[in-house]
């Protein structure tokens, strides 16, 4: 058995692990792209709400009404301010998977490099031993001749 051959399962190994960590950075980036979404529809909620128009029916609103409107406002902004948290969580968790990812990938390559090497090397050795036979065989014929 090659060298080449002994370490193929140790280059599956590498191409799994890097493919898995492909995978967690797929799966990290969805989560991002939902957590931002959520981060923009209750921003554009918190908009919209502040911005309706006052009742025209109504002639005045209350002292309360108007402590319900700010204590809502003030709910919608603690809200947006987790969510806000929660995204950057969600960046900070890609970057690590993406870093992972990367080093990952390097390993691969260097592996993959390796094992290269390894065939460039016994394919030269193979040609040797190739070229030294063939060397042998045309001395005998040469002495059978003279």
């Amino acid at each position: 058995m090659t060298r080449t051959q002994k370490l193929q399962p140790v280059v599956k190994h590498v191409d799994s692990k890097q493919q898995l960590a492909l995978q967690a950075v797929a799966f990290s980036r969805q989560q991002l792209e939902q957590q931002q979404a959520r981060l923009e529809q209750l921003i554009v909620y918190k908009d919209e709400y502040a911005n309706q128009p006052l009742n025209p029916q109504a002639a005045s609103y209350s002292a309360v009404q108007f402590q319900e409107f700010n204590r809502f406002l003030t709910q919608l902004d603690d809200t947006i301010k987790r969510q806000q948290q929660v995204v950057a969580l969600a960046q900070r968790e890609l970057e690590i998977k993406r870093q992972k990812w990367q080093l990952s990938r390097s390993r691969s390559d260097a592996m993959h490099k390796v094992v290269d090497r390894i065939q460039v090397n016994e394919l030269k050795q193979a040609e040797k031993v190739e070229q030294k036979v063939m060397d042998e065989v045309a001395l005998r014929s040469f002495l059978k001749n003279n």
